[in-house]
């Protein structure tokens, strides 16, 4: 696959796996939010890799609303831990080039079967990028992320504010016109 998503995935998913890398292991216990460890947060930020292929080589049925309820997300974060075993940046990086490889070998046209519906492999992954790209800062290291996949992370979460009617918050608010409430956000 050769689209201008790919060269963002790329960049994002090896940034990913470098920061996760950079956690010490004695901090994976460390509460990063009041349902995750910083373990969880791994897990989660790693799916972003598993589900690009596993959505394009055994696409999904739609699911229903109760897939994004948060609780439902903590679960699948915590079986995402499980499934790093014991060594997880080994399985991080893994999970990466195994999503390069077979992103690389797709074709241009190629289709993922997602619980929100079928999209091009192409729009997923600025899903993907901008998931990677946000994991990868939480994780609180040193390593940042490269500007393409930066660029692309802030090219999605814009069209997020736009799309659901809050662009014009986001654009005052990067443009130094206004400010955003406290607890903003575009998910």
């Amino acid at each position: 696959m050769d689209t201008e998503a790919v060269a963002p995935f790329r960049s994002a998913s090896k940034f990913f796996a470098a920061a996760v890398a950079a956690v010490p292991p004695e901090r994976y216990g460390e509460r990063w939010s009041a349902q995750w460890r910083v373990l969880d947060l791994i897990g989660h930020g790693n799916r972003a890799n598993i589900l690009a292929v596993e959505y394009y080589e055994s696409p999904v049925p739609v699911a229903g609303p109760e897939y994004a309820l948060a609780e439902n997300v903590a679960d699948r974060g915590r079986q995402a831990v499980r499934e790093l075993g014991d060594d997880p940046p080994a399985a991080v990086h893994k999970a990466s080039q195994r999503a390069l490889a077979v992103v690389a070998a797709a074709p241009d046209d190629a289709k993922v079967g997602t619980p929100f519906g079928e999209q091009t492999l192409d729009a997923y992954l600025r899903s993907r990028t901008a998931e990677l790209v946000l994991h990868g800062l939480d994780l609180d290291t040193d390593i940042e992320p490269p500007t393409e996949a930066v660029l692309e992370c802030a090219i999605f979460l814009a069209t997020r504010a736009a799309t659901s009617g809050r662009g014009l918050q986001v654009v005052r608010a990067l443009s130094g016109r206004g400010t955003l409430p406290a607890g903003f956000n575009v998910y």
